[in-house]
């Protein structure tokens, strides 16, 4: 087996949890129309701006709406708090607002409020850690009370999908006046499907669904549960002994033997989403990691060849199979993604012959470096290198811990997971990996340096012409493949754990797999 000596050690404490769940009380909460769900992080502000974390935008998009929704499964842009929409040109769309839309305090929204959202989001003074999600705006101006224009500084391909996806609306009337602007976050309002009713710092957050949501589309349609709990409970050990007593009704991101033995119990469901979430292989070919042979492309392609991607995608990717496997690291339903190559198929001896030819038929020493979510396929990933004699040194970091060693240059192989950032556009990923900084400096995540990469995409931003604009991210994304740089392994799917009575849409374009208005009762 590919884990053999991990799988006897997680046995004991799968059989003890199988035990620890196999008889004890659960008591649904589908009467009272309450989810009670666990939390891996403690609850801070319950902002995207100040505070973007996977869970937190898990609640705020379910609170707050932007002007255009997205439908993963007609891959195009609705309107939402928009009516409708005229782009005047390559630098201005004319958006006409709904009426009758309310703030959850019970005040109108209008033009006044995209106006104000806007110029709060690009506004210098205002420090924010994705900042460029931004910035291409130039300003908005009101029309009327119910038409506005949103110009942007130059022709930007993915305005839609930062405006339908990452551009949340905020009420003037309360952000506004606000001196400290994070201390929205402690008691936010929007227009969305669900309105919060507790924000508990450490300890969970209480969302209620807004009975006057009346402005929903088929990509964002109106919540189904009357009350959704969020508890702070970083333990999974933990969370699953709630479960057990009936003190939760949902767990997500569960590991495949600590999900096996909860089933055991036979009032548990497992459900598996899919989006655009992925786990990769990413190899430094710069040299900025100071592992010479990881320069040869012939080394590169031994390494991807040595990986049975459908293995790992079969037995290690929690709520994975051979059919996740994916050729690119964009996917077709993102707005601009294109590609026509893929990466080396699976072949041991055809790895241990480059490695030959490269000089290296004795192997060589290299470190993988994985973050949190990751740790399983990154271990997996280098059984699969030591079969073809590269000896292979995992890393297991915090989050900081590897954001720290991307920026100081020592990330010789990263085995990670990408959710795109959630935006269902090709600008994400290639903006994310392959930039250069304003100063002309390839950013701190670039461990490619390729030029080419670099221009078109750059070219590909500028354009407003969905066909042109995907001819350019096609030859970009081609390169990742043919250059041996990224090797995309498989879809990330959201595993969750729940009781009988929860059901939940499969398909959902989200950084951590699902959202609230997918809930529903069976």
């Amino acid at each position: 087996m590919l884990l053999k000596g991990k799988k006897v050690k997680l046995a004991a404490g799968a059989a003890l949890i199988a035990g620890m769940l196999a008889g004890g009380p659960v008591m649904a909460q589908k009467s009272k129309d309450t989810l009670r769900m666990g939390l891996h992080e403690q609850v801070r502000i319950m902002s995207l701006v100040f505070n973007p974390r996977p869970e937190t935008g898990l609640f705020v998009r379910a609170s707050e709406d932007s002007l255009f929704s997205y439908n993963a499964k007609t891959a195009k842009f609705e309107g939402l708090l928009a009516k409708s929409w005229k782009w005047l040109n390559d630098t201005t769309v004319e958006i006409k607002l709904k009426k009758g839309v309310k703030w959850h305090d019970g005040q109108e929204f209008d033009a006044d409020d995209v106006v104000y959202t806007v110029s709060f989001l690009i506004d210098p003074k205002i420090r924010m850690r994705f900042k460029s999600s931004y910035i291409w705006m130039a300003r908005a101006e009101k029309v009327d009370k119910h038409t506005v224009r949103i110009i942007a500084r130059k022709p930007f391909g993915a305005a839609m999908a930062r405006l339908g996806v990452t551009i949340g609306m905020f009420p003037e009337h309360v952000l506004g006046a606000l001196k400290v602007k994070s201390d929205f976050g402690k008691a936010p309002i929007g227009t969305g499907p669900y309105k919060f009713t507790r924000i508990a710092p450490g300890k969970g957050v209480t969302m209620v669904r807004n009975k006057d949501f009346k402005h929903g589309t088929a990509g964002k349609p109106a919540g189904r549960i009357g009350k959704i709990d969020g508890i702070s409970i970083p333990s999974m050990q933990t969370q699953m002994a709630q479960m057990s007593i009936g003190n939760l009704d949902l767990m997500h991101g569960v590991p495949n033997d600590l999900a096996n033995a909860m089933m055991g119990n036979p009032k548990f469901s497992r459900s598996v989403t899919t989006g655009i979430n992925f786990f990769y292989m990413a190899i430094d070919a710069s040299g900025r990691s100071g592992n010479k042979p990881l320069e040869n492309i012939k080394v590169r392609e031994a390494l991807m060849r040595a990986i049975d991607r459908k293995l790992l995608a079969n037995q290690v990717v929690p709520g994975g199979n051979a059919s996740h496997v994916i050729p690119a690291i964009c996917m077709k339903v993102q707005t601009g993604c294109d590609y026509s190559t893929e990466p080396p198929a699976f072949d041991r001896a055809k790895s241990k012959k480059l490695l030959a030819e490269a000089g290296l038929s004795g192997g060589f020493d290299v470190v993988i470096n994985s973050f949190p979510g990751a740790y399983s396929v990154a271990e997996a990933v280098g059984g699969e290198l030591r079969k073809v004699g590269v000896r292979a040194k995992i890393n297991k970091l915090s989050f900081a811990a590897y954001r720290k060693a991307q920026a100081r240059g020592k990330q010789q192989i990263l085995v990670a997971h990408w959710s795109s950032g959630g935006l269902p556009d090709a600008s994400s990923t290639m903006n994310y990996w392959f930039a250069k900084s304003k100063k002309g400096q390839w950013s701190g995540r670039n461990y490619w340096h390729d030029e080419v990469i670099n221009k078109l995409r750059i070219k590909a931003a500028g354009i407003m012409d969905p066909a042109k604009r995907r001819a350019l991210y096609k030859e970009a994304y081609d390169r990742p493949n043919t250059q041996r740089y990224i090797m995309p392994i498989a879809l990330r799917p959201g595993v969750f754990i729940h009781t009988k009575e929860v059901q939940m849409e499969t398909v959902v374009i989200s950084p951590i797999g699902f959202r609230m208005e997918g809930f529903s009762w069976k």
